[in-house]
């Protein structure tokens, strides 16, 4: 039986835009359908990303008063809510207009304003806006949402999540409040900080042994001592109990301790938002869960979603989208992976991994191991511009194939592409070593951090460093 497209995109999240952008220019015919989800709030990045911009803009007004060159006023000026939300519909704007159904339309995408959902009747297909769309191939690129944990009281006294708190948090009073955030998926860590740059008080409750679980032990200790320093409370094996409304004031149990905060927040976890698809008609599960090839239970459907066990990755989504393409196109031949999909924590300092962390790396490769590692103290840029919290590091097996990479400090997300770049093409640590960097600059780092292998293969080679000794001792009697 014919069909009336090659692929169905069904979500305008970035990544669902992208996979139909690039279905298009390879000439598939594609459709993609909206589910009514405005681009622009995808996952409530924007809201979030604004408030960080708030907070790093802060911080860097307060460095300046440090360097005795500015004088900086001590807090927000009043109103300054209301300028971060135009701030945010403008941006909002913006993006509306570039991914707008015109501007698609000129790139080949037929796009459906609408609500889908699956059928199996007359044939399996979408239905959408009254009609009925057959394809080959259908991908998902749908919305995430957060999901409350099980706590007693908590929906009936009310809760915002780390994405919305620039919508739904009362941010402009006069004297800042009280917050309890619950969980510290990085999008939490990231408003936690902003907030107490802010002057409020926040206390950070997870009942994980530590923050950042999946994320390299010693960079997420790091990061956990800049936020404490920063005044921000982190209660980690403790769990939040029970949650009560007393007087219009929110009241928290947290283990043996009852807390009157202003606002609870949450940084938990998401769920995909497929309520409405009817998944059943096509024989998948809600949960979504793919194969390395990013097929669900239905061959025909696959899932770029973007989330993991660290949170929402917008990298991660757009890799998966490559590799789902390749199989929903053409031949169903590519497996997925994300050993070069770098993973950010957009604290201050920042956090990036990539590849293993040391303990996993251990408990697959033994003793077969070298680490490598450099603070950020080592560097003349760093030192200039104050920001000398971090380090790079490299795990990487003996003969010099890199397993994993974590880098903490300022601008990590902007320097990690060399990295990134390495790890895809499988290219020795010595590719990164003999780099060129300019110089003075925080890249500096990947590349000092490298080099290291050379004096870490020397050290373990007393042979080789004899007969170096030998060869210079003769190379002076020659002489």
């Amino acid at each position: 039986m014919s069909v009336d497209y090659d692929l169905v995109v069904i979500g305008n999240s970035p990544a669902g835009i992208y996979a139909a952008v690039e279905a298009a220019r390879l000439r598939a015919r594609v459709v993609l359908v909206t589910q009514k989800v405005p681009v622009a709030d995808f996952s409530g990045w924007l809201d979030h990303r604004v408030l960080q911009e708030v907070g790093r803009t802060m911080q860097q007004a307060r460095r300046a008063e440090q360097f005795g060159i500015w004088a900086a006023p001590g807090s927000l000026k009043p109103g300054w809510l209301d300028r971060a939300q135009q701030w945010h519909k403008i941006v909002s704007e913006t993006i509306e207009i570039l991914y707008s159904p015109a501007v698609l339309a000129s790139l080949g995408v037929e796009v459906i304003e609408g609500q889908g959902e699956f059928c199996r009747k007359p044939t399996p297909g979408l239905a959408v806006n009254g009609r009925h769309l057959r394809s080959r191939t259908y991908l998902l690129a749908v919305h995430y949402k957060s999901v409350p944990p099980e706590i007693d009281g908590l929906l009936r006294t009310g809760y915002v999540t780390a994405e919305t708190a620039l919508q739904t948090m009362n941010l402009s009073r006069q004297i800042p409040g009280s917050v309890v955030m619950i969980g510290t998926m990085p999008v939490g860590l990231e408003l936690a900080q902003t907030l107490a740059r802010s002057g409020w008080q926040v206390t950070l409750v997870d009942p994980a042994p530590r923050i950042l679980p999946p994320f390299d032990l010693e960079a997420a200790r790091l990061l956990q001592a800049q936020l404490e320093a920063e005044g921000i409370q982190i209660w980690t094996e403790t769990a939040v109990t029970q949650v009560k409304q007393i007087q219009g004031r929110k009241w928290v149990q947290v283990g043996n301790q009852a807390m009157e905060v202003d606002e609870i927040v949450l940084a938990t976890g998401w769920e995909p938002d497929v309520a409405a698809l009817n998944l059943a008609a096509v024989g998948v599960d809600p949960s979504l869960r793919v194969n390395p090839k990013l097929q669900t239970s239905n061959p025909r459907l696959y899932v770029c979603s973007g989330q993991s066990d660290r949170g929402y990755n917008p990298q991660l989504a757009l890799a998966q989208v490559r590799v789902a393409l390749k199989n929903a196109l053409f031949l169903p031949l590519t497996t997925f992976s994300d050993r070069a999909i770098p993973y950010v924590v957009y604290t201050d300092p920042e956090l990036v991994q990539l590849g293993l962390t040391e303990l996993q790396a251990g408990a697959q490769y033994g003793r077969d191991l070298v680490i490598l590692r450099q603070p950020f103290q080592r560097l003349a840029k760093a030192h200039l511009q104050a920001e000398t919290t971090g380090f790079c590091k490299f795990i990487l097996r003996r003969n010099g194939e890199i397993l994993g990479a974590q880098l903490v400090g300022a601008q990590a997300s902007e320097m990690v592409g060399a990295i990134a770049l390495a790890l895809q093409n499988r290219l020795k640590i010595q590719a990164l070593a003999t780099l060129a960097l300019p110089s003075p600059t925080l890249a500096e780092i990947i590349s000092q951090t490298a080099h290291e292998w050379q004096r870490v293969r020397l050290d373990r080679n007393p042979g080789w460093q004899d007969f170096l000794e030998s060869f210079f001792n003769w190379r002076r009697s020659m002489t």
